[in-house]
């Protein structure tokens, strides 16, 4: 494979997601490919041309379906994928990897450093990080098979506040929660199955990063002492519909770079909480009748 000891994350969707990928991505070793895993291979990133999103499904996308039976990169399809061909998996592993090329803009493969940006060549050279979201968590066979030198790094958050940003996209409680409870499922069975596939929690992210970071790099082989500042974005400006306007002057959000001890102010310690406190009764009786139970198996409490 093209990819070398890849780093493959499992999130939630409204989950800090981002802020993971941005702790990974201010070491000089690691890269992107072109957008989170399903936005590889399917049209839909901000970035995308034309001619790229026409690219994108007719020569990944729609053969891909066609020669496993299954669109196998649909995040909202929670269930265990087909088998992949080996030649498909090579094909995957190849548009993984010219995908870090493709993508070098600021928030993404830009900069190796502050100011510093990366030659192809540094690229060449990365680990690959990837970011799947929600029924993505099927993949991890996959990718353990193609990449036996992965690391998986499934990033768990209070349910009700998923809820509550997802309830803001127009999904239902029950939708959500019974998503929730199956993406939790998985990564708990990863866990119980597989020694290099770790769960980490939003909450410890943002609590501590600091110490969240070092156990992260620790986790993912990564020298921290090779990253001088980290970078994370500024947070998007959300409309009351729940979308994301871009920042003006910016491709999307801003980065903003930290030392490590200075890194937690980048964060609102309350970000869970408000977003709780937003629920209704009802919203949250019904998303916890379904998801409450995984919720207390990470941790949280449901009270």
């Amino acid at each position: 494979m093209l990819n070398k000891r890849p780093i493959i994350l499992n999130c939630f969707a409204r989950g800090g997601s981002q802020v993971l990928v941005n702790l990974f991505l201010s070491h000089p070793g690691t890269c992107l490919s072109s957008g989170e895993t399903h936005k590889v291979f399917k049209p839909g990133t901000p970035f995308d041309s034309g001619f790229l999103r026409i690219k994108k499904r007719v020569m990944y996308d729609w053969p891909i379906r066609l020669m496993v039976g299954q669109d196998v990169f649909d995040p909202h399809l929670l269930e265990p994928r087909k088998h992949v061909p080996d030649h498909v998996r090579r094909m995957i592993d190849r548009i993984f990897y010219e995908g870090r090329f493709l993508n070098k803009i600021p928030e993404q493969n830009l900069y190796r450093y502050e100011g510093v940006e990366y030659t192809d060549a540094q690229l060449a050279d990365c680990r690959l990080v990837t970011k799947s979201l929600n029924g993505l968590v099927f993949l991890v066979p996959l990718f353990r098979d193609m990449y036996p030198d992965a690391v998986f790094v499934g990033l768990v958050r209070n349910g009700l506040a998923i809820c509550e940003g997802s309830l803001r996209r127009r999904y239902t409680p029950e939708e959500i929660g019974q998503e929730y409870r199956i993406v939790v499922q998985q990564m708990l069975e990863n866990r119980r199955t597989m020694p290099n596939y770790h769960i980490l929690r939003y909450e410890d992210m943002v609590g501590d990063t600091a110490t969240f970071v070092r156990n992260l790099y620790r986790l993912a082989d990564l020298n921290i002492d090779e990253v001088p500042k980290f970078r994370l974005e500024a947070r998007p400006v959300t409309t009351p519909d729940g979308k994301h306007e871009r920042l003006k002057g910016s491709y999307d959000r801003q980065l903003f770079w930290y030392e490590l001890d200075s890194i937690r102010q980048h964060f609102r310690s309350d970000v869970n909480e408000n977003q709780i406190k937003k629920l209704s009764a009802t919203d949250r009786d019904r998303f916890l009748s379904i998801a409450g139970e995984m919720m207390e198996q990470l941790g949280y409490s449901t009270q």
